[in-house]
């Protein structure tokens, strides 16, 4: 297999404006903090004997550098105008990074620029610094799936069964689904059901974990739910219905693991009128 050497960053600004380097106009040249995130232990030494006991661990916020140089001196004023307007601490970026063949981003927040004033006739450089508060790298791709799916089973050639008649499509009557997730640590999923009639207490499970909403919907209710620790929230038609949720409701229980997962749905009536829909990003230590 060949190795694929093509490396790249690709800068996305909150209101949508982009910076490249992939050796087109600039060339990346340093990425530092990309590999993996810092960790954090947190002991006691122990009052009798020796040594200490771990109270607790965790994985703390990132660090990133990404330098960059141009390639074309000519081209040095329009290049270097553009890299000093863009990196602006009043926006937030996504960091996307090619490497090795895989791309994956980064939320983060612009923590330093630097563009030393080299003399005009050689290449000018750039050092963005940037500090990721969720340490974690996502695919750039999310993954889902509707657990009420209906899979379309008509083919070719045609096939008629005198006695079972003709396969159209097979729906998942067992109301689960499994997924197999490859990622390196826990992602947290937006849930979303909508309701083709009348449901009444929807349920999302987890293993032994639910999220149950006490609450009547109608056809055409749409109700979004949020896993992730910093943003939990639950919505029905676009307002908020946290106060509705079933106190044994564990949000954190929906998270995925690494490995296999089986997720499913409920309801006290009209299970069978419920879409659920389960989204996620894969999560990596590193690129």
């Amino acid at each position: 297999m060949k190795l694929d050497t093509y490396v790249a960053a690709r800068f996305v600004r909150s209101d949508g404006v982009e910076l490249v380097a992939d050796g087109s106009d600039w060339l990346l040249t340093v990425v530092n903090g990309a590999d993996a995130p810092a960790y954090e232990l947190f002991k006691e030494d122990n009052g009798a004997g020796d040594g200490a006991t771990i109270t607790g661990k965790r994985v703390k916020c990132r660090d990133l550098q990404l330098d960059a140089t141009t390639l074309s001196v000519q081209n040095n004023p329009v290049l270097r105008e553009a890299a000093v307007s863009f990196f602006n601490p009043v926006y937030t970026y996504k960091v996307f990074l090619t490497y090795m063949g895989r791309t994956r981003w980064i939320a983060a927040e612009l923590s330093a620029f630097k563009a030393p004033s080299e003399k005009v006739n050689v290449p000018q450089t750039f050092s963005a610094y940037f500090l990721a508060q969720t340490p974690f790298w996502q695919s750039v791709d999310d993954f889902g799936q509707d657990i009420a799916a209906i899979t379309p089973r008509w083919g070719f050639p045609y096939m008629d069964h005198p006695d079972l008649g003709v396969l159209v499509d097979v729906a998942n009557f067992a109301r689960k689904v499994t997924f197999d997730y490859d990622g390196n640590v826990t992602a947290f999923p937006t849930i979303t059901i909508t309701a083709d009639a009348p449901v009444t207490n929807p349920k999302i499970i987890n293993g032994s974990a639910f999220v149950r909403l006490i609450d009547e919907l109608t056809a055409g209710d749409v109700v979004v739910i949020t896993t992730a620790p910093q943003h939990i929230r639950i919505t029905k038609n676009g307002q908020n219905v946290l106060n509705k949720v079933d106190r044994a409701s564990n949000f954190a229980g929906l998270a995925l693991q690494p490995g296999t997962n089986v997720y499913s749905f409920a309801a006290d009536y009209g299970d069978n009128s419920m879409h659920v829909v389960i989204r996620y990003n894969k999560q990596y230590l590193g690129v």
